[in-house]
């Protein structure tokens, strides 16, 4: 299953609405903090990274779409793959979620370096803004 699992965080819910600003009068969404690790660092070909992601959105209802974006590059920024899922059906509200996902590692990618890019992106009527974006790397071993 490669689809991102969001869950909600209560604690750091409440103690991020304290200390950020509100969403602006004219915007829909905002994110706050978006932030991607892998684990492990370095691994094999054939094997799965697990990427673990934080995410603070400020939201409101409406007729958009939520969409995450999972790009995979070489380091020297060669696109390898990309994945796009709907994750509106789990960031329903405002809030602070973690999430994961697995990351497969082809069997014919070369020991090196890459990286992995995720961008959340609000689809509406006006078109597509790219709300965050975070990266991480790793390094694919003999």
């Amino acid at each position: 299953d490669y689809a991102t699992h969001y869950r909600q965080m209560e604690p750091e819910t409440k103690t991020l609405a304290r200390h950020l600003p509100p969403l602006s009068r004219g915007a829909v969404a905002a994110v706050r903090v978006y932030e991607m690790r892998v684990e492990p660092y370095t691994t094999r070909s054939c094997n799965h990274l697990k990427l673990h992601k934080e995410v603070h959105i400020q939201r409101r209802t409406g007729k958009w779409r939520l969409e995450e974006i999972r790009e995979f590059y070489t380091f020297g920024g060669a696109l390898i793959a990309s994945r796009t899922e709907s994750v509106g059906n789990q960031l329903t509200r405002s809030g602070f979620y973690a999430g994961s996902t697995l990351l497969p590692i082809p069997e014919k990618a070369p020991p090196g370096r890459y990286r992995v890019v995720s961008k959340l992106v609000l689809k509406s009527g006006s078109g597509t803004t790219v709300l965050a974006r975070t990266s991480a790397s790793f390094q694919v071993i003999n």
